[in-house]
């Protein structure tokens, strides 16, 4: 089984400019140049906002290359710099779930397959995830446990959240 470490969250240095924040190649470097262990692993990533109103993730991304190599790619950037943009408040921040094995060949179906439950979850915290890839939200909820509409959540689906350690 494959088995992934959280670490986290780091903040993302930012250049004020007369418009606005963005992330400029010397942010990067500054970025990685702090966290030399963390560059050369793999896993997924979540790029996200803290403020005084908890965390708000933005983008989710996996690298099964290294995460140096895929984190901030132009492409990337772009969204995050989309999302600062619209964000006055906050500070963007970086968590980093690793894959811990480093024996033999990069387990991708493992990277994956949690990218792809990290986005349900992000989607789930944010509905304007900026990822393109994966989104499609399943067409059914539970009341109280999963993607349901708002108010009272019953006995039931606490216990149930509970046994299924979601809380």
């Amino acid at each position: 089984m494959a088995n992934f470490t959280v670490r986290g969250p780091f903040d993302v240095p930012v250049t004020t400019k007369k418009a606005g924040r963005i992330i400029t190649k010397a942010d990067i470097s500054s970025f990685w140049d702090a966290r030399p262990g963390i560059a050369k692993t793999r896993g997924c990533y979540v790029f996200a906002f803290r403020a005084s109103k908890g965390l708000k993730p933005i983008y989710v991304g996996k690298a099964t290359k290294t995460f140096s190599q895929e984190v901030f790619t132009d492409h990337k950037v772009r969204k995050y710099n989309d999302a600062l943009a619209d964000q006055v408040k906050g500070t963007p921040v970086l968590f980093f779930v690793a894959l811990t094995t480093t024996k033999g060949p990069t387990n991708k179906t493992a990277i994956d397959d949690a990218e792809s439950y990290l986005i349900q979850l992000g989607l789930a915290a944010n509905k304007e995830l900026a990822n393109d890839r994966k989104v499609k939200v399943p067409s059914w909820s539970i009341q109280g446990v999963v993607r349901s509409s708002k108010g009272a959540v019953s006995k039931s689906a606490q216990e149930l959240k509970r046994c299924l350690s979601m809380n």
